[in-house]
């Protein structure tokens, strides 16, 4: 049951539902009451097998919903023209002065406030 396609899913369900509804009527035909029904074992089993079946074929729902997402956007900035990206040098250049360290904007200060010798 560790399939990820979701044909594969849908069928394993298909086949859960019909047992399940086979278990319950072979207990129906024996006479026994909802609440021994929903004590039984194999319906336990086969119900928690139908909800991980169900969470998964969710999961496969979901990526598939963001696989189609994400080719959309991919196609989408395919489409437009490139921009050139300014060069790094450049942008260091164009740095302002006051972007100092911190270390030396405070050793200048000390500098500043001692008085030099003369």
């Amino acid at each position: 049951m560790a399939s990820k396609s979701k044909e594969t899913r849908l069928q394993q369900k298909a086949v859960l539902e019909a047992k399940l509804q086979k278990r319950l009527a072979l207990l129906a035909e024996k006479g026994a009451d909802e609440k021994k029904t929903a004590r039984d074992v194999q319906v336990k089993e086969l119900k928690a097998k139908l909800q991980q079946t169900a969470a998964r074929l969710k999961a496969i729902d979901a990526d598939e919903a963001r696989t189609a997402k994400l080719a959309a956007l991919k196609a989408e900035r395919l489409a437009q023209p490139k921009k050139e990206a300014p060069k790094a040098k450049k942008a260091a250049a164009e740095l302002p002065p006051e972007a100092k360290t911190k270390k030396k904007k405070k050793k200048e200060e000390k500098e500043e406030a001692q008085p030099q010798p003369a």
